[in-house]
């Protein structure tokens, strides 16, 4: 993409379709994710106070009683809206995940905290209408669009990369990357653009604008998050970070 690109824009909504995300949603209902295996097992086999669905990932609320061991996270990641800051001249809230990219070990548990309202966690998979940047096999996962004094679970069982976004903010580069286990030499991605699927040519979108940006910046590649352990957001670059939108000048008075 070109760096210079530029969305002129009056407002912003979520870049998920919301026929996508049900369609997903009512796939596994019918005990089938996106992926084509059979979850209806996995999801009988658990309480329903103690599952991590693999699809729908566990909501809860702050201030829960002590959680049962399935449930218990072996890392934390806050979602964050930043305030505009005069003083550096910044225009824009900043929308991340913080840490931005994070190394785990398979079988751990993620708690995703909604430091701030209106974020999702969201897989890139097709059947969100999204390139796949998770590893073969794993469903369309995502969770509900939450508010402040939320966090959300998910269970990371199969090693590899792990691209996620938050649904409203993605083009404002609010995506993360979760490299599960030894970090493999390229990202097992998918195809992105025009593909066939299910007899139908639909469009899969790879990362939008900022997000673009956000996944270059070379403190993401998985050897260095594997290395390191977590990446920070005030780690990126400035460059990485770069708001590529425009709105138009209010009218004059």
């Amino acid at each position: 993409m070109d760096r210079r690109q530029i969305l002129k824009a009056a407002g912003v909504t979520s870049t998920i379709p919301l026929a996508s995300g049900l369609g997903a949603a009512r796939g596994d209902e019918r005990g089938q994710g996106g992926d084509g295996r059979d979850h209806g097992r996995e999801r009988r086999a658990c309480s329903q106070s103690q599952c991590i669905h693999p699809v729908l990932g566990y909501s809860g609320l702050e201030g829960e009683a002590k959680m049962p061991a399935p449930l218990r996270p072996q890392y934390e990641v806050d979602l964050i809206t930043r305030p505009p800051d005069a003083e550096s001249e910044r225009p824009l809230p900043e929308f991340f995940f913080e840490p931005t990219g994070l190394s785990v070990e398979p079988g751990d548990v993620v708690r995703f905290n909604l430091e701030t309202p209106d974020h999702t966690v969201t897989a890139y998979h097709p059947q969100l209408g999204r390139q796949r940047r998770v590893p073969e096999g794993v469903p369309a996962f995502s969770s509900p669009v939450l508010g402040t004094g939320t966090f959300w679970l998910y269970r990371f069982d199969q090693p590899g990369v792990y691209d996620v976004l938050c649904a409203p903010h993605e083009i404002f580069g609010m995506v993360g990357r979760i490299v599960v286990g030894d970090p493999p030499t390229e990202p097992d991605f998918g195809p992105s653009g025009p593909v066939e699927m299910d007899g139908e040519e639909v469009e899969l979108r790879p990362p939008a604008l900022t997000a673009e940006l956000v996944y270059q910046d070379p403190l993401l590649d998985p050897t260095t998050i594997a290395e390191r352990g977590s990446v920070g957001w005030d780690d990126l670059a400035p460059e990485s970070k770069e708001v590529l939108l425009e709105f138009p000048e209010p009218p004059a008075e």
